[in-house]
């Protein structure tokens, strides 16, 4: 019997789901906009939304690897049942296999970016300009505070958060992406860490979120961004710098700078189809207006993550009608 609803509040349940995900933005599949695909006997889901003719799942399949094929399949049978095709984005490289083995045309899409914080340390000339960044954001009064540990997690600082968010998107002069990113959440949930960085009269001018990762490389990832376009210049570095040496101070063994679109390289894999792999490479290099994946890697690398991981986008079957459906579902046209 097959269970397909929407998810409930991801706070009141990510116990039950934590021995589930190896995914670096596993968190992001827990979204309550999501849907969740599950079948009796089957242990584990698979998170997905409907657009158009097609069900666009995320992050692959979230279940132990002896039952990844079964439940895949069980949904591969729903899909068709529906009349839906099925396209998966921020598949793994140990999910890859899998997904090729079904018939699925499966290129490349991105890079996460990961760093192991064991012995980090901000010291050394590559990451000079990183500490006068953030020397010069302290010289300016600004000061980081973790929410829910040095100020309340209530509704009234939530509100700050959103209306940051919101002159941030007004300044950007665009519709929000959706799917693949992050959210605010709500207060209540307590998983999701938040930092936010206030200035010389304690006004909240940014703030980052970082969610839970599990699975093989369990700690953070580094979710949403946000800061008022008067911010001083540094910010978010001191921001992220803060939040690194608290992590340090709490065990936290790996920070995920999370999926950068677009950041490919190398030869694709067989079963790649040539068009997307032409497509994606030219959004790298022209797709600014759909989404910034040079700055946004520009900023991700200038910590000095050690583990770069690709990620892969597989649809089945291929066609334009799938590119425009993701591309209308993540809000990118």
């Amino acid at each position: 019997m097959t269970s397909t609803r929407e998810i409930e509040h991801p706070w009141l349940y990510p116990l039950d789901v934590s021995a589930l995900i190896d995914h670096p933005s596993g968190y992001l599949a827990l979204s309550p906009r999501n849907q969740r695909f599950t079948f009796d006997g089957i242990e584990g889901f698979i998170a997905y939304r409907e657009q158009g003719r097609h069900l666009v799942a995320f992050g692959g399949v979230h279940a132990p690897a002896s039952s990844q094929g079964e439940l895949l399949d069980r949904f591969l049978t729903q899909a068709a049942l529906r009349g839906r095709s099925v396209i998966v984005v921020q598949v793994r490289e140990p999910q890859v296999h899998m997904f090729l083995d079904r018939g699925f045309a499966v290129n490349q899409l991105g890079t996460n970016f990961t760093l192991t914080l064991r012995h980090y340390s901000l010291r050394g000339t590559s990451k000079m300009q990183l500490r006068n960044k953030i020397n010069r954001a302290r010289k300016a009064g600004l000061r980081v505070v973790e929410v829910g540990r040095d100020v309340p997690r209530e509704e009234r600082t939530f509100a700050h958060l959103h209306a940051i968010s919101a002159k941030w998107l007004e300044r950007k002069g665009r519709k929000e992406l959706d799917f693949m990113v992050g959210e605010i959440g709500a207060y209540q949930e307590c998983w999701r860490r938040i930092f936010m960085v206030l200035d010389a009269c304690d006004r909240a001018v940014g703030f980052i979120t970082y969610v839970p990762v599990w699975g093989k490389n369990p700690g953070y990832l580094h979710d949403l961004t946000r800061r008022l376009p008067a911010a001083p210049p540094g910010a978010m570095e001191l921001c992220n710098a803060c939040a690194i040496e608290r992590m340090i101070a709490d065990g936290v063994e790996f920070l995920h700078f999370g999926f950068t679109p677009f950041i490919v390289e190398g030869e694709e894999l067989p079963g790649a189809n040539r068009l997307v792999a032409w497509a994606v490479r030219r959004l790298h290099r022209y797709g600014k207006v759909i989404y910034p994946a040079e700055s946004q890697a520009h900023y991700k690398l200038k910590w000095g993550p050690d583990i770069l991981e690709r990620e892969y986008l597989a649809t089945r079957p291929l066609s334009i009608r799938s590119i425009i459906d993701l591309l209308l579902l993540t809000r990118s046209i």
